[in-house]
């Protein structure tokens, strides 16, 4: 099988992914099965409205998010193969425990066309009792396990074409975020590569694609014999090819003829998002920890893990802290993490790095 992460044009919000999920409008396709899951609504088709209804009323109740509540998730399998609708259950819910998304509200429909029988699986990615949301951190990787894993489980047809090839790796980058436990550019790019791979489909020019790679901080340079993305801020470069075959010279070339730099500034003030300082658990961000760390630290720069691990002895907070990343490194590497016994911290006035 093959798991990806997807984007619809014409799909976006709660209510037009759901829709399109149910109605299988694509050429050639028909709706086979269809559920809900852990929605209050119902679990069957006839309860899509309220289900929607009650999606959307769960997402408004988290206010601090500006990125997209709604993940799209496509299962796909090898020509001719079609699942029982038990195994096809246990393959929504193991691929929703792997994301993170086991306690969230989802909407599910297979699709049968002339070629592959496939699945879609849409999650809400805000929580439905803390309303908190959670965006799934390297995804890519986690996908692919699980696929690995489920196909071997249920004895399924293994499709060529996943694996590290189609996903290169940045090996600098790599390093950097093991020995940093921060976010690279690499990762970055990484994690919105569905958003760039829109910008790339939807632009008719060059100056349309640079318009649309300025909205997240980045811009597309010519270097050497190809592209790379390079952050506007700090100048940090990314071979272009190694976030997607599709933006390579020859690629891009070929739909929008000889490369055009760059001819007019855009508003940099204003962008969705850009590439910024975070540790690798996102969720951490706004741990209390971090931010004494970023917040008026005045020395030479230090890394969070350098951080932790000096301040852990000394300091509770960035002791918690060390305990939650190193669970969530266990958990993105495939173990099973450590129970952590948390409390609620209140950030305090803080005279400076603990010593």
């Amino acid at each position: 099988m093959i798991a990806k992460k997807t984007a619809i044009k014409r799909a976006r919000g709660a209510a037009a992914l759901a829709k399109y999920i149910a109605s299988a409008k694509e050429k050639g396709e028909k709706l086979d099965q269809f559920w809900l899951s852990n929605c209050k609504a119902g679990d069957g088709i006839d309860d899509l409205d309220t289900a929607i209804a009650e999606i959307r009323a769960t997402q408004a109740l988290n206010s601090r998010s500006k990125s997209d509540p709604n993940y799209h998730l496509v299962v796909s399998f090898a020509e001719g193969e079609k699942p029982d609708i038990d195994v096809l259950k246990d393959i929504e819910q193991e691929f929703a425990k792997a994301l993170g998304l086991e306690d969230h509200q989802r909407v599910v429909g297979t699709h049968i066309n002339t070629e592959n029988f496939h699945m879609h699986i849409q999650f809400n990615l805000v929580h439905p009792e803390t309303f908190r949301m959670h965006t799934p951190f390297r995804d890519f990787q986690i996908l692919q396990k699980t696929a690995a894993e489920l196909e071997k489980k249920h004895g399924l047809e293994v499709v060529q074409g996943r694996g590290q090839d189609n996903e290169r790796e940045n090996r600098k980058a790599r390093d950097k975020e093991a020995n940093s436990w921060e976010q690279s550019f690499s990762g970055f790019l990484k994690d919105h590569k569905s958003e760039l791979l829109t910008i790339h489909r939807d632009a008719g020019s060059w100056e349309e694609l640079h318009e649309g790679f300025a909205l997240y901080g980045v811009e597309l340079r010519q270097r050497g014999a190809g592209f790379v993305f390079r952050d506007i801020d700090s100048g940090t470069m990314e071979k272009a090819s190694a976030v997607d075959r599709l933006f390579s010279k020859k690629n891009l070339e070929d739909k929008y003829g000889p490369y055009c730099k760059q001819d007019r500034l855009f508003d940099r003030t204003k962008p969705k998002t850009k590439y910024r300082r975070r540790p690798l658990d996102p969720r951490l961000e706004r741990h209390p920890a971090w931010k004494r760390m970023t917040g008026g630290h005045t020395g030479k720069r230090v890394s969070w893990r350098r951080f932790l691990e000096q301040q852990a002895g000394v300091d509770a907070e960035a002791r918690e802290a060390l305990e939650l990343q190193k669970s969530y490194l266990q958990i993105i590497s495939g173990k099973t993490p450590q129970k952590i016994r948390t409390r609620q911290i209140r950030s305090r006035k803080s005279k400076g790095m603990s010593r």
